[in-house]
């Protein structure tokens, strides 16, 4: 089975408070799309990744990451404005005969192989598959005043990460009803749910942490640093 997984690292981490985008910024010695594509590099079950860089910084990115040590690596392409526009760049390039395409957050460096592989198992069986990890704390509604209008059922909400996994046809058939009818998601499940394909959660993992704050940048350095440790 062909598996391709793209890479999206076309934000510009303007929330991160760093001149340089976030996914370049270099964290336990690499940029923190190092560690991302290193990940799926040494999966056996993905066989090829695309990696989508933010507009205008393709040459840049080709240097300051040493692409040529990925050999899984076959295409470098720039995003888009938002993430609905990257994640679709990065998709042009997969081939057609691919049967599972995986979508990852660039700046999720420590996913597992082990969190991978069930993404693409499980891809297999529902078509299209995202990790989710339950909610600890109290979740509120708030109005534009900062007022509380409500409680949320915690047993009905889910933290969502990536990787997230699709059947070739189905994100092909979502992206091109996006194309059309405009619509923008903050993840590619938003679109399958706009068509009202269902979308399997699976157990993912609170390792697996997008870095958006410096607070995540120094847990992400900590974890790690004590991976290599064990190494």
């Amino acid at each position: 089975m062909k598996v391709e997984a793209i890479i999206v690292g076309g934000g510009k981490g303007t929330r991160f408070g760093n001149n340089l985008p976030k996914q370049f910024c270099p964290i336990a010695g690499e940029p923190i799309l190092n560690w991302t594509l290193s990940r799926f590099e040494n999966c056996p079950s993905v066989n090829s990744i695309i990696l989508v860089v933010p507009e205008g910084m393709g040459e840049k990115a080709k240097n300051k990451l040493s692409l040529f040590k990925y050999k899984k690596l076959k295409m470098v392409t720039e995003g888009g404005r938002e993430r609905t526009d990257s994640a679709y760049q990065g998709f042009v390039f997969v081939d057609e005969d691919t049967q599972i395409v995986l979508i990852h957050d660039g700046v999720r460096p420590l996913v597992s192989s082990f969190l991978i592989n069930s993404v693409i198992e499980q891809t297999k069986i529902y078509g299209a598959v995202t990790p989710g990890i339950p909610i600890k704390e109290t979740v509120k509604e708030k109005d534009k005043h900062d007022q509380v209008t409500k409680t949320l059922p915690r047993d009905r909400l889910c933290l969502i990460q990536t990787p997230q996994g699709f059947k070739y046809n189905l994100i092909k058939n979502a992206y091109a009803q996006a194309k059309s009818q405009n619509w923008k998601a903050s993840d590619d499940t938003g679109l399958l749910e706009k068509l009202n394909q269902k979308v399997q959660i699976i157990p993912g993992e609170e390792t697996n942490i997008k870095i958006t704050t410096f607070f995540d940048f120094k847990l992400a350095e900590i974890l790690l640093q004590e991976e290599q440790n064990k190494i």
